[in-house]
C-alpha cells in the first residue's frame, strides 16, 4: 500500500511515519512545510528506508498537491497536517486549514 502523510514530520505524523516504515511494508510519502513544529530529525530512524520519501510543502499549495499525488498514486492519505499553537493572529492558522474553513463559509 502507498501511503501519503501530511504533517508527516509532526509530532503524531512522524511517530506513524516511524512505525510504518518499522513494522510494515507499506510506501510512505511525508508532505510536510516543516514550520514550527515540523522537525526532520523526528524523521531520522525512517529516512534510510527505501520505502519512504518528504516532500517539503505547503497542503494549500494546490500544485504541488496535485503534484505528489499524481506521481506517487497513494491509496490512503493520513491528514495530520496542523497548526497546533496560534499564538497571535489567527487568520494564518485559518488560512491553512481550507478543509475546516470551506464548511464554514457556505
Amino acid at each position: 500500500m502507498r501511503i501519503l502523510v501530511t504533517g508527516g514530520a509532526g509530532f503524531i505524523g512522524s511517530a506513524l511515519v516511524r512505525r510504518l516504515i518499522e513494522h510494515s511494508q507499506h510506501h510512505v510519502l511525508v508532505f510536510d512545510n516543516l514550520t514550527y513544529a515540523g522537525h526532520l530529525s523526528s524523521l531520522e530512524p525512517a529516512a534510510n528506508s527505501s520505502r519512504y520519501a518528504f516532500v517539503q510543502a505547503d497542503i494549500c499549495d494546490a500544485d504541488a498537491v496535485t503534484k505528489s499525488l499524481q506521481k506517487f498514486k497513494p491509496d490512503v492519505v493520513a491528514h495530520l497536517a496542523a497548526e497546533s499553537h496560534v499564538d497571535r493572529s489567527p487568520i494564518p492558522a485559518l488560512s491553512s486549514r481550507p478543509t475546516w474553513s470551506e464548511p464554514m463559509s457556505c
